[in-house]
């Protein structure tokens, strides 16, 4: 489970056996759990949440996509990295 950044007590990451999904990061405060939020990156250079079954407050979350807005193409490249293979976007 490589860990991209930390945010305000929050961990970005994601799981090492989903390389045949879209990019993508869950967001977990805590011990990351299998149903955390999740939150799509997008072709646009955008971010699009998948659900926020961690219950992240709105607030935090809008702050953590600002926050890792200037790391989007940092986060592709390291997916790529991780999983020796081009990523494929959700749209």
């Amino acid at each position: 489970m490589p860990v991209f950044m930390r945010i305000a007590g929050y961990k970005i990451y994601f799981w090492s056996n989903e390389s045949g999904e879209p990019v993508h990061f869950h967001v977990a405060k805590g011990n990351p759990l299998e149903n955390d939020t999740k939150v799509w990156l997008l072709s646009n250079g955008s971010f699009k949440p998948a659900h926020n079954k961690g219950n992240i407050p709105q607030k935090d979350l809008t702050r953590i996509l600002s926050i890792m807005q200037p790391y989007y193409f940092d986060f592709i490249n390291l997916w790529k990295e991780y999983f020796k293979s081009d990523v494929q976007f959700y749209e």
